[in-house]
């Protein structure tokens, strides 16, 4: 196993505690001169300090992970498009309390009007790893009461009407909404034509909004007021239902036993594909985590209407993503998972499986909602995957990618849409390219 120097987010945490080093030791329990080679990298973190720090300061272990400063680094290369990676990630190594910052510089563009609300929900989901636990755990609770999964849609029902004196009325026909509740008559109405997995996710989505609002208030509470926070509500509404719906035990178990078969999962739970896929990137429960994915869903037009990751993988913030990723190629293939190793330009490969996905028929002349999805993970997980049977796994079989091409390094790559940001392209008048954008 490498080993793991951590001395410059030791130093930041000792700082931000106003502590000097005999300070932090006592606490620590730890020799001043053991703290001191620690902070100056002269000695490796040990699981055991590691612990000790976590508790002592009350931070998560991954503080001083080195996969929280690739993900810094990631967000730095759009700022810094021409320094070299190693320099990148001395910077976020040395300089843990100047990172939140440079990342806001980073994430900003000029040209763009400032961060929607979406957006920073969406930072909140990615920096949590995607994995709330508060709110997993009640899910898991509430799902243990409510049993079988025969009987679970009357016992929330009927819980939602003790508890709360709300009526449930199922199989509304004339509604558009899947899930209208009026907060005056006590009525929550459900609309016709949702399978017993998606009636489920309503009523406890309905659930957690009414018996948990203080905790969904506290969570939210570092984002901005207003419609910033309303999102955060809402999509943590969406995180709980989907846990009482797909129990993290249960799941995990299924999930591992299957060797994270997507459709088998889903005919277990029934659930759809999407739904499935979305619940794998939660799985990052202390002692108990599965394989850490980065789930994706983008329309025929690149847009990308969902991101997710409980790794470090960076998504591009403009600029559409990368036309040689096989997400773009499950739309050719309905009904089929288009598997691909792919490699990023920081030399990091991963395992990515892509599907077609259509929302429900309606009616005649009705335009048919449909994405295609796609999910990854690093290529040191893929052997827990069924979908590594027979492929080459090999990085240098793989397929180079970018996170979008604005801020891609790839030279010489023939789908390069836009110049990368930051360096000049070349021309020379007396050749034709086989490439649209040589980077000087």
């Amino acid at each position: 196993m490498s080993k793991h120097y951590a001395g410059a987010r030791i130093h930041a945490l000792r700082k931000t505690h106003g502590l000097t080093q005999v300070e932090m030791a006592k606490q620590l329990n730890l020799s001043t001169s053991y703290l001191n080679q620690l902070e100056n990298d002269q000695r490796p973190l040990t699981v055991t300090v590691l612990i000790q720090l976590a508790e002592a300061f009350n931070v998560d272990s991954t503080y001083f992970s080195s996969d929280k400063d690739l993900r810094v680094v990631n967000e730095l290369r759009s700022l810094f498009p021409t320094v070299e990676d190693d320099t990148l990630h001395d910077l976020a190594a040395r300089f843990p309390e100047l990172m939140p910052k440079l990342v806001s510089v980073a994430q900003t563009d000029p040209q763009e009007e400032p961060t929607s609300p979406l957006d920073m929900v969406q930072k909140f989901f990615f920096e949590s790893h995607n994995y709330i636990h508060e709110l997993d755990v009640l899910a898991e609770e509430l799902a243990g009461k409510l049993g079988d999964k025969i009987l679970r849609l009357n016992h929330l029902a009927n819980l939602l009407d003790r508890e709360f004196d709300v009526h449930t009325r199922f199989g509304r026909s004339a509604q558009t909404e899947r899930r209208i509740f009026e907060a005056s008559s006590r009525e929550l109405s459900l609309r016709a034509g949702l399978s017993d997995a998606q009636l489920t996710f309503q009523l406890a989505m309905q659930y957690c909004l009414l018996a948990y609002p203080e905790v969904l208030d506290n969570l939210v509470h570092e984002l901005p007021t207003g419609l910033a926070r309303q999102t955060g509500r809402y999509g943590l509404a969406q995180y709980f239902a989907a846990a009482v719906t797909l129990p993290y035990t249960e799941f995990l178990e299924t999930a591992e036993n299957t060797r994270y078969d997507i459709d088998r999962i889903a005919s277990i739970f029934g659930t759809g594909f999407e739904t499935t896929a979305q619940r794998l990137t939660t799985l990052q429960r202390p002692g108990a985590r599965g394989v850490p994915f980065v789930f994706i869903r983008t329309d025929r037009a690149g847009n990308i209407s969902k991101r997710q990751s409980a790794t470090s993988f960076h998504f591009s913030h403009t600029g559409g993503s990368c036309p040689l990723w096989a997400i773009h190629r499950a739309f050719e293939t309905p009904n089929r998972i288009t598997r691909q190793v792919a490699t990023m330009p920081d030399g990091h490969t991963y395992l990515w499986i892509a599907r077609h996905v259509q929302g429900q028929v309606k009616s005649f002349g009705t335009p048919r909602k449909e994405f295609a999805v796609g999910l990854g993970c690093m290529i040191s997980h893929a052997d827990k995957l069924i979908y590594s049977d027979a492929l080459n796994l090999s990085p240098a079989s793989a397929t180079p990618i970018g996170p979008g091409c604005t801020i891609c390094p790839r030279e010489a790559c023939p789908q390069r849409a836009f110049p990368q940001q930051g360096r000049e392209h070349a021309i020379n008048l007396n050749t034709t390219s086989d490439t649209p954008f040589d980077l000087a």
